[in-house]
């Protein structure tokens, strides 16, 4: 034990001296800049064009530097370097140290675009590196805020769609366009009734109150993402088994996208996503090979005659209607998705940069507008990745490979590695079925935030759909386990999807939802829901269907939601994204990689985007009770529809400001499953406790501290666990029957800016058990048995107001039962007699990396 805790200690010690060392390293580095000046006769500082940091650059003191920039800014341009004299703490030593150094050249204005960079360049910041937000959100967020709408043209779904603004601001803001005729000023704004401050101060951040003139000048962003990190904890297992001879490279992953805009009604984008380690996809373009991405070009605002055509997008785009039940086209899950606040979605049409693959919409999308009257017709041609039956089926005496599932692959080989009954077949699940969908979306506002819509789409496919559990679950295994696997039973396919399509002569089967939607808003009260079925030809209403609904309240210091869902067991639309806690497939045998054919199989369940079959009711409330005092109350009951299991979660966070500077967080989540059934293997129920302190400082510097301790029950099994041996060394022999799994870390985090151009974040901490954490732009989810050290800093750099570096460097240390391993050893005889046992020393130490460029222009 004593050794034990020396190792602990030196472990500690090392991590923090590493840790200590790089924010020396970064420190004495910006200091020993900040003293070399780059100036000289030959290459002089144009003082009135020069930033603060510029000026900190020359040799004089810190706060005459900015005296002289505080002199330029308030006071306007030097007309003659001897006005450096007029600078309060100005000798005349320095003048004639500097005066060589320095010029005084005619004062450039900025543009608005280039005022508007460096007065938000911390939401930037944030806006660049985002990973948890739909990316059609972030491009708008990010280039409306540099080129702000007209307030009094911005339409109620452009303001739905901004950060922080609700249903009943949006409302808010267009009723009172209405009665007053037009806003002149954000305080005039402000005056809005039932705008909360919340909202309020979030959209003048995206609009103007005057039309600005019409330039045709071109602008965009471009960000370059690379990283190693690797996959979440079940999925990291499952990758690991794949043979290294299936692996032909070594690249990260890596992500680029460029949006852009030529005036105000043309866009456009390409991007690109390579995962760790898969294949590197390339197309042919006629003259050369490129990396296969995605591109769109979009043109708005136009008319044709009293038509406004105010969307056009060929290429790829995405789509989103009401509450996501019928049409969203995201590969990824987001829990409780609710529309609101931090679980916003992009309703309507843009252009697509997202990381999207599986379910990406390629083809001509078009929204048109008539006297209230919204049309969207949306058509799209496309490969999707699916498993494919092992079985064909015959039709007029020819064999068809039927599609099994569709899959969200994280790496696009072409064959599964381990499945070798499909590869000797030559039966690939990257890009083997085609998809041909078209659809369309009207709404009418009965009022200018009170609106009714209907939504179809219709998917046809080159191969048949037959949904069968014993061609992925591996020989002997189906019988074996007694999961619950009603969704995958209730899969869609067989006879009733097979079906021809008239625009499509290959097509062999179909898919076809319809539903409707209704929002309005009344005073400061927001009415949302959607309606949809999945079209098996037993008539209207009796086919499986899918509802949401909810009810939002807001006051300046209280918001209220109630959302209630319930999905059919037989609705299985893979374009839906609407409110769920859990994705589709959890809790069957598709969860467990083990059981299948290939463990990579397990990503049926892993990266399905869609929500499970459940019924139940969500509330979430806001109330800030003084200007100390923030609760949060976070409560869900649900009943999976698979096998009618109930589970419930409750998250309360309180957040106290005895002073200003200093927030104390405190969140508690209780969520259990069959609490009350004492009959049943399903149950568990999870405690957890995270408390954070922070301390913010000056120029959005903090520092502050993290605990967590989590205890999740399960029912005792002692089958898996017998016979048990004592003693410490078989303290970790099997886990597998236990009654509880606990968890706790323990960990500090800072941030110092050192100027508006250089920042430095990290984290270090211990952890044991199952952990998850925001890190800086990343969200981590970790897991040891035995703890586990772990660190990260990262390092923002704004080279200049149109581009800027970020690089994060992480180190996670495991501690193994043993540091000592034999698998590549053997025994080796001695003389005398007997064997030496030879073993190799075991270091489970992880570095992952991380690296960001943007450029604005």
């Amino acid at each position: 034990m004593k050794k034990e805790l020396n190792l602990t200690n030196r472990i500690w010690s090392g991590t923090l001296r590493l840790a200590l060392l790089g924010l020396v390293l970064v420190c004495f580095a910006n200091a020993v800049f900040a003293q070399q000046t780059p100036y000289s006769p030959d290459h002089q500082l144009d003082l009135n064009n020069a930033s603060f940091e510029e000026i900190q650059r020359l040799p004089i003191p810190a706060e005459l530097a900015w005296r002289i920039y505080e002199r330029i800014l308030y006071q306007g341009p030097f007309k003659n370097v001897y006005e450096l004299k007029q600078v309060k703490g100005m000798t005349q030593e320095i003048f004639l140290k500097i005066k060589p150094l320095v010029k005084v050249a005619a004062y450039r204005p900025r543009s608005d675009r280039e005022e508007r960079v460096e007065r938000l360049y911390y939401q930037l910041d944030r806006w660049e590196g985002s990973e948890s937000i739909n990316r059609a959100l972030i491009d708008l967020w990010m280039e409306q805020a540099l080129e702000p709408i007209n307030i009094n043209e911005i339409t109620y779904q452009d303001l739905l769609n901004l950060q922080g603004v609700s249903p009943v601001d949006a409302a808010a803001i267009v009723h009172y366009r209405n009665q007053v005729g037009k806003i002149f000023s954000s305080r005039d704004l402000r005056s809005a009734p039932y705008l909360s401050y919340f909202g309020y101060r979030n959209a003048r951040d995206f609009v103007q109150f005057e039309k600005a003139p019409q330039k045709k000048e071109f602008h965009g962003h471009y960000l370059l993402r690379m990283d190693n990190t690797p996959f979440f904890t079940e999925e990291a297992e499952a990758t690991a088994l794949i043979p290294a001879e299936r692996i032909n490279n070594n690249y990260p992953n890596y992500y680029t996208r460029f949006f852009g805009t030529y005036g105000k009604n043309i866009r456009f984008g390409y991007s690109f996503y390579h995962a760790l380690y898969e294949p590197f996809l390339k197309q042919n373009i006629g003259f050369m090979e490129v990396p296969k991405g995605k591109v769109y070009l979009g043109i708005e605002n136009q008319r044709l005659g009293p038509i406004e055509v105010r969307k056009l997008y060929f290429g790829n785009y995405s789509l989103a209607f009401g509450q996501g039940v019928v049409m969203e086209n995201f590969d990824f899950f987001t829990p409780r998705k609710s529309g609101f606040g931090f679980r916003k979605r992009f309703l309507g049409l843009t252009g697509d940069n997202s990381r999207t693959r599986q379910y990406k919409l390629t083809g001509v999308a078009t929204e048109l507008y008539y006297r209230g009257a919204h049309v969207y017709l949306f058509g799209s041609f496309d490969k999707r990745d699916a498993i494919l039956n092992t079985t064909p089926v015959v039709i007029n005496g020819k064999e068809y490979y039927p599609v099994n599932q569709f899959i969200v692959l994280d790496q696009r080989f072409e064959y599964a590695p381990q499945d070798v009954v499909r590869q000797n077949k030559k039966l690939p699940w990257r890009d083997n079925v085609r998809e041909l969908l078209y659809g369309t979306h009207l709404a009418y506002d009965l009022f200018p935030a009170t609106q009714i819509g209907f939504t179809y789409y219709e998917s046809a496919y080159d191969r048949l759909l037959r949904p069968n559990i014993s061609e992925i679950v591996a020989g002997g295994n189906l019988g074996q386990v007694s999961m619950p696997d009603n969704e995958i039973l209730n899969s869609y396919g067989g006879p009733v999807s097979d079906g021809k399509n008239p625009f499509w002569g290959a097509a062999k089967s179909f898919r076809r939802v319809y539903g409707m939607d209704f929002q309005a808003v009344y005073q400061n009260v927001a009415f949302q829901a959607e309606y949809a079925e999945l079209d098996k030809a037993r008539g209207l209403g009796k086919n499986p269907a899918a509802f949401v609904g909810s009810v939002y309240v807001q006051y300046n210091s209280l918001y209220l939601l109630g959302l209630y869902r319930d999905y059919s067991l037989e609705f299985d639309n893979p374009y839906q994204r609407s409110f769920s806690n859990y994705r589709r497939f959890n809790r069957t045998i598709y969860q467990d990689y083990f059981y299948l054919q290939d463990p990579l199989y397990g990503q049926l369940y892993t990266n399905n985007p869609q929500p499970q079959p459940e019924k139940g009711f969500y509330l979430l409330t806001r109330y800030q009770i003084n200007r100390h005092f923030v609760l949060r109350l976070e409560y869900d009951k649900w009943r999976r529809k698979s096998d009618d299991a109930t589970q419930h979660r409750l998250v309360g966070t309180l957040e106290y400001r005895p002073i200003f500077p200093l927030r104390i967080n405190l969140r508690q989540k209780y969520q259990g499953r069959e609490v009350q059934n004492n009959l049943t293997l399903e149950y568990f129920e999870n405690f957890e406790f995270r408390g954070t302190v922070r301390m913010r400082l000056s120029r959005y510097n903090e520092i502050g501290f993290l605990y967590m301790n989590s205890l999740t029950k399960f029912r005792p099994r002692p089958r898996f666990s017998f016979p048990v041996e004592t003693g410490e060394e078989y303290r970790y022999s099997n886990v597998n029957g236990v009654v509880g799994s606990p968890a706790e870390a323990l960990g500090g985090f800072f941030t110092h800016n050192f100027n508006r151009w250089l920042k430095l974040k990290g984290f270090l901490g211990y952890y044991k058990g199952f952990f998850w954490n925001f890190e800086d732009t990343q969200f981590q989810v970790m897991n040891s048995l035995q703890g586990a050290m772990r660190f990260w800093f990262s390092i923002y750099s704004r080279i200049n107001s149109q581009i800027s570096l970020r690089v994060k460097y992480t180190r996670d240390y495991q501690f193994p039962v043993t540091y000592l391993q034999a698998r590549s050893s053997s025994n080796l005889p001695l003389q005398g007699g007997g064997k030496y046992y030879q073993t190799d020393l075991y270091q489970p130490v992880q570095d992952f990396l991380y690296l960001e460029f943007n450029f604005h222009f």
